[in-house]
């Protein structure tokens, strides 16, 4: 039985699908992603969905900021314990540990404002070809997957809840330094529920996809080398306006440092509009090995 069936309505369903487990905890399933170890999107849109749970219905998120402490296990359900910090008439602040079988794996601070008027300044939306003139993220991977580390190939060649269309050339192979900024188009591939806080936890879930990869391009590093450990240290996201995670968004990504064996990824988030709707940051580690990683997370 394929463990990953090409159904994104019932995966974007499931991914938020939290259950209760007594006052302000929740209780996640496993979810099979691929990956040998938590795909960090998931850890940010779940603690995301559980710290709302806990918030009135006219809050909406503007600020989550999360610390990822060890890689999460595949197989083992994800807990959240919810704190209230304080409820006011305007702002409500939540933390949020995760953890699996009583081990941490992350903790996470939000913010939630409800929504008010007020002065509007934002950067301009870049200037890129639209999604329909480019192809498929999952079309490139489809003709590539031969070539990539048997450790990539699950992940990448999976049915995939977002349609990523990489606005740039998608590198596959050794490359020379390049500029940081890249350009992707994304959306998810079916229509999702109204609710504008499952647009925000999808979002998130999508934000943390190739924000770190952009950082190994000025440093000559390919993101599939198989001397290269790569792992999500933390993850920032604020969000400006509302948005659509089912209409097409673009997806500004940069690195502004490297050091250290880290990397910084920034990304700002456009509608087709081009309002800018959220900002995001990563920090990760991006350890170049002497021995190949084949096999391991």
């Amino acid at each position: 039985m394929n463990p990953f069936p090409d159904d994104p309505a019932r995966e974007a369903a499931e991914l938020l699908a939290l259950v209760s487990t007594g006052p302000d905890r929740f209780r996640a399933d496993p979810r099979p992603s691929g990956l040998l170890r938590l795909y960090g999107g998931q850890i940010v849109a779940q603690a995301l969905a559980a710290l709302r749970a806990t918030v009135p219905e006219d809050k909406q998120a503007h600020a989550l900021h999360l610390f990822y402490q060890q890689p999460g296990l595949i197989d083992r359900p994800l807990d959240f314990a919810v704190a209230r910090d304080s409820d006011g008439r305007s702002f409500a602040r939540r933390r949020v540990s995760v953890t699996q079988d009583g081990a941490p794996i992350a903790h996470a601070m939000a913010s939630f404002q409800t929504p008010e008027p007020g002065g509007l300044h934002q950067d301009a939306m870049p200037a890129v070809p639209g999604p329909e003139t480019l192809p498929p993220l999952s079309a490139l991977f489809a003709a590539q997957a031969a070539s990539l580390p048997a450790r990539h190939r699950p992940f990448w060649c999976r049915p995939q809840l977002i349609d990523w269309r990489p606005v740039e050339p998608f590198p596959f192979g050794p490359i020379a330094p390049l500029p940081a900024r890249r350009h992707f188009w994304l959306r998810a591939r079916v229509p999702v529920a109204p609710e504008e806080f499952v647009h925000q936890a999808l979002l998130a879930y999508a934000s943390d996809t190739h924000i770190i990869q952009g950082g190994l391009r000025p440093l000559g590093i390919a993101w599939a080398d198989d001397h290269l450990q790569t792992s999500s240290l933390d993850h920032t996201i604020w969000f400006h306006q509302p948005a659509r995670i089912d209409d097409w968004l673009l997806y500004v990504l940069d690195c502004p440092a490297a050091s250290q064996s880290r990397v910084l990824g920034s990304g700002a988030i456009y509608r087709r509009d081009g309002a800018l709707v959220a900002t995001v940051m990563q920090q990760g580690l991006a350890r170049v090995l002497d021995s190949p990683r084949e096999g391991k997370i």
